[in-house]
């Protein structure tokens, strides 16, 4: 399948280089406990913009400052998470559908101590085929979900299908774009689809591979304003992270750049955007999990089939 969506889309329809910095990194503030478990699905417009990077990094950095950690690659054709963390999982999502395995065999404690559900690399079920397999997933992972702090759902892009069904069983839909006009043009797209979920809180965008602040601000203002005068929806931005060329390193390094060039300028960025994560992870009104959502909403497909 083409896009990194698909993996769960199946899910809820079926049911080198430079030397490394040695500087250490900026210290994470004193934090209180969590309240309840935050989840927050990262998409984009287009590919390319570093979203499955983003969301790796950014899953390390809050393991570093002390919350726990999952990341789910919700793809089963073109996952990338592990590539680009140096993984070799032995299962995943794909074997879990196809009833070789449970999610428990799939989960891979990755770099920082988080936790990791891989996606697939190749695709070896039909929505047709997959039984109670959709079921089975959504509950366990349910009990997954249950022992983190924050759980980031990396589903590709989300102009195509089943990103809506995630977003709306997340806490947060997170777009994240670059300053390149194409990439900006697709985002406003996404932002389009998504204007309906409630609350500006919900739907939060991340500028990648900025220039500068500056530039990153000017991207964010442009993006607002263009929101609020076309589609009358607010979006909260939740940050920024600047143009590194660390960035690529680290991945042919196959090494997360926060644990690769801790010092580096991305490196600090997606730090920044974990800090002020964690600051703003307020207790929230009661609402059911993202998987027992998750878990809802494909039971409605079901009947509504």
């Amino acid at each position: 399948m083409s896009d990194q969506a698909d993996g769960l889309r199946q899910l809820v329809q079926a049911r080198s280089g430079a030397t490394a910095l040695v500087d250490p990194p900026e210290p994470c503030r004193s934090l209180e406990a969590p309240v309840g478990t935050r989840s927050l699905v990262f998409t984009s417009g287009k590919g390319g913009v570093g979203t499955s990077n983003l969301a790796l990094n950014l899953a390390i950095a809050l393991s570093e400052c002390g919350s726990r950690v999952v990341l789910v690659d919700a793809d089963l054709g073109l996952a990338n998470i592990d590539l680009l963390c140096g993984l070799a999982p032995t299962s995943d999502l794909g074997d879990v559908l196809a009833g070789e395995c449970s999610v428990a065999d799939t989960i891979v404690t990755g770099p920082g101590e988080i936790k990791i559900v891989p996606g697939a690399h190749g695709t070896r079920t039909l929505v047709e085929m997959l039984g109670d397999g959709p079921s089975r997933i959504v509950s366990e992972l349910e009990t997954l979900e249950a022992e983190a702090d924050f759980l980031l759902v990396d589903s590709g892009s989300g102009l195509g299908p089943g990103v809506a069904t995630l977003a709306g069983a997340a806490d947060q839909l997170v777009v994240v774009t670059t300053p390149e006009p194409t990439s900006l043009a697709d985002a406003h797209a996404v932002i389009g689809r998504f204007r309906r979920l409630s609350g500006p809180s919900r739907l939060r965008t991340v500028i990648n591979q900025a220039a500068s602040a500056a530039e990153a601000a000017d991207v964010q203002s442009r993006l607002d304003a263009s929101s609020r005068q076309f589609l009358g929806t607010v979006v909260k931005g939740l940050g920024y992270v600047r143009s590194d060329p660390h960035v690529p390193l680290a991945v042919r390094m196959r090494k997360p750049f926060v644990l690769a060039y801790p010092s580096s300028i991305a490196s600090k960025g997606v730090r920044r955007l974990a800090r002020d994560l964690i600051d703003e992870h307020s207790p929230r009104s009661p609402r059911p999990g993202f998987f027992a959502s998750l878990a809802a909403r494909w039971a409605l497909s079901r009947v509504a089939r």
